[in-house]
């Protein structure tokens, strides 16, 4: 599948973007196809069209450079899984409408998903925290399986529960270089997501439920 910013949100074309942007997206694309850790400044600043005084007139520091652009990815990633959430329909079908929206973006962008998910929480103390700051983004998305426990009263880390299911897998498939089959995993992790809410006969119910209820 052709990657675009419509499916993504992560653009491509540098053209009509400021120099800031033309310099954070240029260090997306370069940690992207050399890794998180091989990024330098000459690259990006000869990527972006931009002076090194320019560069380090919008940051003090690469690692700055580094972890604003990493901002960018899970902004962009956020915003369209969000997109996804909103609308009508069940909490389960909204949840498997979100997580499609991510494993559809991810199997556009193979080499995001790797430095999004693997190299950046691999790259010290600090790439960690911020990569958890990122899951956490996600937490509202979740909290509204709370109505779907039957009355049960949920632990106060079910929705870390969830999410953590669902990125063990990601991370698997990722790691094995199978990104691109991502979405084809929509029904297991929708079934480890809620799980936690519903319970396993429940939730398999509900798989099959949205499963039948999605666009052919």
């Amino acid at each position: 599948m052709e990657a675009t910013e419509v499916e993504t949100g992560l653009p491509r074309e540098l053209g009509g973007l400021s120099k800031q942007e033309r310099i954070l997206w240029s260090t997306v694309r370069m940690a992207v196809e050399n890794g998180f850790e091989s990024v330098a400044v000459d690259d990006v600043v000869e990527r972006a069209g931009v002076s090194r005084s320019s560069f380090y007139r919008l940051f003090e520091s690469l690692e700055e450079c580094m972890f604003a652009a990493y901002e960018r990815v899970i902004n962009a990633l956020v915003a369209h899984v969000t997109r996804a959430f909103e609308g009508p329909g069940s909490w389960p079908q909204r949840i498997s409408r979100a997580l499609g929206a991510l494993l559809e973006a991810y199997a556009a962008e193979p080499e995001v998903a790797r430095m999004a998910t693997v190299e950046v929480p691999a790259a010290g103390p600090e790439s960690r925290r911020r990569y958890h700051d990122a899951l956490k983004r996600l937490l509202p998305l979740f909290r509204e399986g709370r109505a779907y426990a039957e009355g049960e009263t949920l632990p106060a880390d079910t929705e870390l529960v969830a999410i953590g299911g669902a990125e063990a897998i990601i991370f698997r498939e990722v790691v094995a270089d199978r990104t691109e089959e991502l979405p084809t995993l929509l029904p297991d992790i929708l079934f480890t997501v809620l799980v936690p809410y519903v319970g396993p006969d429940a939730a398999a119910t509900e798989v099959l439920r949205t499963r039948s209820l999605s666009p052919r």
